[in-house]
């Protein structure tokens, strides 16, 4: 392989890298969740979920302005007004609330 070759494998490399990362780091904000409420998990390490008709989990972020509220309607059919999906820390990957409504308990 000769210079040239080896530059334009190192670079397409690292633009793939970039990519990638750039793709995963992005935090998903701003939509709607319609499913019920229940816990999931083993003491002491209980968590509040979401689970949607088509079978997706969300798990909801404690840091959730209405996590309290939510935790009171276990079971209820709800619509979740997500803010925005944690970045860092132990709550990483998990929705962030900002409001809901419940439709049915």
């Amino acid at each position: 392989m000769d210079e040239k070759a080896e530059m334009r494998f190192l670079f397409s490399f690292l633009i793939l890298i970039f990519g990638c990362y750039a793709i995963s780091s992005r935090s998903e904000g701003g939509f709607n969740v319609k499913g019920k409420i229940y816990t999931t998990g083993n003491e002491p390490f209980v968590e509040l979920a979401i689970q949607t008709d088509d079978g997706k989990i969300f798990i909801i972020s404690k840091n959730s302005p209405v996590y309290k509220e939510l935790w009171k309607n276990q079971g209820a059919l709800v619509i979740l007004e997500v803010e925005k999906r944690e970045t860092k820390g132990m709550e990483k990957g998990k929705i962030v609330v900002k409001d809901f409504k419940i439709l049915s308990k």
